[in-house]
């Protein structure tokens, strides 16, 4: 009788040699090469706008006028009639000082002056008839010019006891408040200040070489005063919404600072420019140029200067040597090295190099507003 031996530890050798055997077999088969994949990118013609070459300044905002408004009588204080830091319009009734006294000093007087017109006709017509003296007639000719000039003081001091906007501006907080006596004083009680803000002034210095330079883009011996246009901006704006003109310039350089102090008057309807504030002033000068513009973040800078990436037909981008002029808000100008036609890179620069071929999404630049 035979016999049969069963060794399953073998059966198990011979699986792992078959697997080995299959990978052995797979990995001398030839990988396919991995498909280059062009690198995505944005690119934009260079935006062709008219623009002009300015120079910024700080300036600070301060008020037109500047008045105190003074109590010229004296008397309690009996009315307030605005809010604190309130607009008003010209004329509008701010304060009242207590009127009994002076309503009733204009009424004396008016009465003293009706009896004195009524002895000079009396007087003259008794001189007509020889009744009198001339000097009767000049004595009560006298009484009524004194008796009309003492009634003109009296309304004039009852007007006083009104205190009225002398033009549309901008009040402060109120002094005095209402019961408080207001003594006789040469200079007056002052109760409030009020200022004219439309238009409005902003300050601002510049040296000297600038400001002959602001000269030399308009007419021979021409001043720049009340022709130069000026330009501000608050804090937060965008681009510079407030306009005006150069109306004053120093007659002398400060010996401490080398600068010229300057200041524009400013158109304010809305109000937004109120005294105190810091604005960013532009001044253009030169002529008006139609320039070439391209994002500042488009630009790259090296040891050789400044280039941008330009793409061709093939959408093959090459670097581009150019020279930069100002900024314009997100903008830069391009003086040299580049076509108003021409595709620029304008995102996704990092990732390519000279010469590749790249996968571009076509955009536009947004114009510039008109400031």
């Amino acid at each position: 009788m035979s016999t049969t031996f069963h060794f399953p530890f073998l059966r198990g050798v011979s699986v792992v040699l078959a697997m080995m055997a299959a990978f052995a077999l797979g990995g001398c088969e030839k990988k396919a090469p991995p498909v280059a994949v062009a690198p995505a990118v944005t690119v934009a013609k260079p935006l062709t706008q008219e623009i002009r070459s300015y120079d910024l300044f700080d300036g600070n905002v301060y008020a037109l006028l500047e008045v105190n408004l003074d109590a010229r009588v004296p008397g309690y204080l009996t009315k307030i009639l605005f809010d604190d830091g309130a607009y008003v319009k010209k004329d509008k009734l701010l304060f009242v000082i207590e009127q009994d006294q002076y309503q009733q000093q204009v009424n004396l007087t008016q009465a003293v002056y009706n009896e004195a017109k009524i002895e000079i006709a009396r007087q003259k017509a008794l001189l007509k008839e020889n009744a009198t003296s001339q000097a009767a007639v000049d004595k009560a000719t006298s009484a009524f010019l004194q008796a009309e000039a003492n009634l003109k003081l009296a309304k004039i001091n009852l007007g006083y006891t009104e205190v009225r906007a002398p033009f549309d501006g901008l009040m402060g907080r109120h002094l005095i408040d209402v019961g408080n006596y207001l003594g006789a004083s040469a200079q007056g009680v002052k109760l409030a200040v009020i200022q004219r803000i439309n238009p409005i002034y902003v300050y601002f210095s510049i040296n000297e070489r600038d400001l002959l330079k602001y000269r030399r883009t308009g007419a021979a011996e021409r001043s720049v005063v009340n022709t130069l246009p000026v330009y501000a901006q608050l804090q937060g704006e965008k681009g510079f919404p407030h306009e005006g003109i150069l109306d004053f310039a120093a007659n002398q350089l400060n010996t401490s600072t080398g600068a010229l102090q300057l200041r524009a008057e400013m158109r304010n309807e809305d109000l937004t420019l109120l005294p105190g504030y810091y604005a960013k002033v532009m001044v253009q000068y030169g002529d008006p140029r139609k320039g070439i513009l391209v994002p500042g973040t488009s630009s790259l800078t090296d040891q050789q200067g400044s280039y941008l990436f330009v793409m061709d037909a093939n959408k093959k981008v090459s670097r581009r040597n150019v020279t930069l002029g100002q900024k314009f808000g997100p903008l830069v100008e391009v003086t040299k090295g580049l076509e108003a036609g021409e595709d620029v890179v304008i995102n996704g620069f990092i990732n390519i190099s000279e010469g590749q071929v790249v996968a571009p999404q076509v955009t536009t630049i947004d114009p510039l507003p008109a400031r």
